[in-house]
């Protein structure tokens, strides 16, 4: 029965594996996979592995396990399927490659837990105060190449637009956030105002970016000194810092996510460094106080990055906004100072989003633009050709050009429907709520399958990993009616090829690439946060909380299925992210 038991698991797996890569059963490499699979499995039955399990191991390793196939399957069950006709056959083996998947990521999940909770990445580290300072100069020291062959910055249509509005050409709106935009001016004035040249007032904010995203490197290193992380982590730290060029080619575009990333990153290092003063529920009953320097040091930080993280973007409030009652009951042995930090962010958000900006008669984001995924399931029926009711089709034909509509659909960006919609009128959605909602349930009961297909080729490249994501396409500004144009300060086509070799170097080494999908570091994160919760640590859970909320809001209501930009936050936070399981305080508890 043992036997028996292991060339089962081995022959489901192998099945799941031919099944998601598309491997034909001819294939001598199969044969190898198998006999590897039968030694992995006989591995991790035996006595050394399941002596081990812990009783949380498995109730974790079954949730990551079921989410991970339940990726997969919706990812991939077109390569799966390999155009089977037959209801039957497609049923019977997505349920085999299924069965393959939860094997194999159970087992897997189950190893990682074991094995990473062994790890000891903290210890005795370099402590020096200068670190974070040199860690700093470092990243600016590896990004200015960037900065000379990008000068200004990078702007692409949306960094024009808000350009616009800083010159008065467009009125303000809240559509690309008023406040980055209020951010850009202020730096954009004050060089334009000492030299007269408007590209020296954008180098003036980019070169404020990159300084703010230092620091914010700098930030982390230190939290990590103060957790004892050992010195080859904080090394590879900031080499992650410098020399990935996505960071390096990021912190010199000029778009808001940019220091939405820093600021998420800088509210995240703030939440570790208060489980490392004991502040956590799972410490000592006596909390210590905070230290006169804290107050710059750790609550100033939480502070702003928890207001800008609300304002820089709209899912960032509902991410923070979702995090918070978690936070307090987490720290609720510190209450009487975490409930007024709280409050102070939830007062100056709402203070802004509400009163200044009807003050100022900002326009705010149309409800169109929150509407991508179910415009995009909508049109998704309308290209198919499918059939639609005379009330839907009556309904829909006020809200756009439905002969536009299905050669409009463009399956991983919405922009397309939305624009039907504004030529069409704007405001509709907004005033016919309701109706909209009861047209798009009645159209979605009908054709399930095609809302399913909108759904995945809309936001998979944040939930699985194997979907290609182009990174680092922008250079300098594009066209543009103000008169700003692209001004490297260092030329030539050996520049231009060694960016062009940086850049297209995770399509060609294996491992590496990884640390460009955003659904690959989504599953990253589950894991740690899984590994967390393992050893007992709320706070480190907490840590990675916002990240998971902000990537789920993205697969609420993205207009872009594989913008990289978008998660870039989670991309900062790595390093904090993976050292959250270790983190303990004084006292050693988690």
């Amino acid at each position: 029965m043992y036997y028996l038991k292991i060339f089962i698991k081995s022959f489901l797996s192998l099945f799941a594996i031919m099944r998601v890569t598309g491997m034909s059963t001819k294939n001598p490499c199969s044969v190898i996979l198998f006999l590897i699979l039968i030694y992995v499995f006989a591995k991790l039955h035996s006595d050394r592995v399941e002596g081990r399990i812990v009783p949380g191991d498995m109730t974790l390793s079954a949730i990551l396990s079921a989410l991970f196939s339940v990726f997969t399957l919706s990812a991939q069950y077109p390569v799966i399927l390999g155009g089977m006709a037959s209801r039957l056959f497609c049923t019977a083996v997505l349920l085999l490659t299924g069965a393959g998947l939860l094997l194999i990521y159970y087992y897997l999940s189950i190893w990682f837990l074991q094995n990473a909770a062994v790890l000891k990445p903290v210890g005795s580290g370099y402590s020096y105060a200068w670190i974070p300072f040199l860690a700093a100069f470092i990243c600016l020291l590896c990004w200015l190449p960037y900065f000379l062959y990008e000068y200004p910055g990078i702007m692409t249509p949306d960094s024009i637009n808000q350009y616009a509005q800083i010159i008065g050409a467009y009125g303000l709106s809240n559509h690309h956030s008023v406040v980055h935009t209020a951010m850009i001016g202020i730096f954009y004035n004050i060089g334009c105002s000492l030299t007269g040249d408007p590209h020296a007032g954008l180098a003036l904010y980019t070169i404020a970016q990159m300084l703010f995203m230092a620091f914010v490197a700098g930030y982390v290193v230190r939290t990590l000194q103060k957790a004892n992380v050992i010195t080859p982590v904080l090394i590879a730290t900031i080499c992650f810092y410098a020399l990935i060029p996505y960071h390096g080619i990021y912190v010199v575009t000029i778009w808001k996510d940019i220091p939405f990333a820093g600021c998420m990153t800088l509210f995240a290092a703030a939440l570790m460094r208060f489980l490392l003063r004991g502040s956590s529920a799972a410490s000592s009953d006596a909390v210590p106080g905070l230290r006169p320097s804290e107050y710059f040091t750790l609550l100033l930080p939480y502070i702003v990055s928890g207001i800008l993280l609300c304002l820089l973007r709209g899912n960032g409030w509902y991410a923070i906004a979702a995090s918070i009652p978690f936070v307090l009951f987490v720290y609720r042995k510190w209450l009487k100072v975490m409930i007024p930090v709280h409050l102070i962010i939830l007062a100056l958000v709402l203070f802004v989003k509400y009163p200044v900006m009807y003050v100022y008669a900002i326009p705010q984001a149309d409800f169109t633009e929150s509407l991508s995924v179910p415009l995009q399931q909508i049109a998704r029926v309308i290209a198919n050709g499918d059939a639609l009711s005379e009330s839907e089709t009556a309904f829909l034909s006020q809200m756009m050009d439905m002969e536009q509509a299905a050669t409009a659909y463009q399956p991983d960006v919405s922009d397309n429907i939305k624009n039907l919609i504004r030529q069409k009128d704007s405001g509709f959605p907004a005033s016919h709520k309701s109706e909209f909602f009861r047209t798009w349930l009645s159209i979605g009961t009908a054709h399930p399958k095609a809302y399913f297909d909108a759904y995945v080729a809309q936001t998979n490249g944040f939930w699985y990993p194997d979907i290609r994501c182009e990174v680092g396409l922008a250079d300098g500004i594009y066209p543009n009616e103000f008169g700003l144009s692209w001004h490297p300060l260092i030329r030539g086509p050996v520049i231009v090829k060694i960016k062009e070799i940086l850049f297209k170097l995770p399509d060609m080494v294996p491992l590496y690439g990884l640390l460009w999908s955003t659904g690959f570091i989504l599953w990253v994160i589950l894991l740690i946060a899984a590994l967390c919760l393992r050893q007992g640590s709320s706070a480190g859970t907490l840590v990675c909380l916002p990240f998971i909320l902000l990537i789920a809001t993205l697969c609420v209501s993205t207009p872009v299925a594989t913008e990289f930009r978008y998660a870039y936050a989670a991309f900062f936070a790595l390093p904090l992210l993976i050292l959250s399981p270790f983190v303990s305080d004084k006292n050693g508890s988690r």
